[in-house]
């Protein structure tokens, strides 16, 4: 099994079990789905695959990212050209409801003045440069992320 596999295989094992006392999280996983186009597939398995790299103000990857730099790097990844700033992102491609979202697609917050960015794993989950936790995987639904949402896009056709 290559390393990049194996490392997301893991990271898919461990956030089973991130719910505490062993209880599974109540949220769907990223599965692969052949329903899915290669390039969305690839996205997704790129982001995750760089799941706790640390963040870092300005950095466009490989070894630490921003937010809007770990979407660029995971798009350009899959020979995807995005803009490199998240004010030039949020007019890219078109703006969907949230019951049209796939894996792949963006999503924005405004976090007080701030927009943030992220990459859908699911219909409830997304992966994103945090400025606490590096590279992470959250939930549309915990109540932080629910009152900052502000769109989703998607650039993929």
């Amino acid at each position: 099994m290559k390393k990049r596999n194996l490392k997301v295989l893991i990271l898919l094992v461990a956030a089973l079990f991130m719910g505490g006392c062993g209880t599974p999280k109540k949220v769907r996983l990223y599965e692969s789905d052949p329903s899915l186009s290669r390039v969305r597939e690839e996205i997704v398995q790129t982001a995750v695959g760089l799941h706790g790299n640390p963040y870092r103000s300005g950095s466009k990857g490989a070894d630490a990212f921003d937010c809007s730099g770990f979407v660029h790097f995971v798009y350009k990844r899959s020979g995807i050209a995005l803009p490199v700033s998240t004010d030039r992102l949020i007019q890219s491609g078109a703006e969907i409801p949230r019951d049209q979202i796939k894996p792949g697609d963006l999503v924005f917050f405004k976090i007080k003045k701030d927009l943030h960015i992220g990459i859908m794993v699911n219909s409830r989950e997304f992966i994103h440069a945090s400025k606490s936790r590096g590279i992470a995987l959250d939930d549309l639904e915990a109540s932080y992320w629910k009152r900052s949402l502000l769109s989703f896009r998607c650039v993929l056709t």
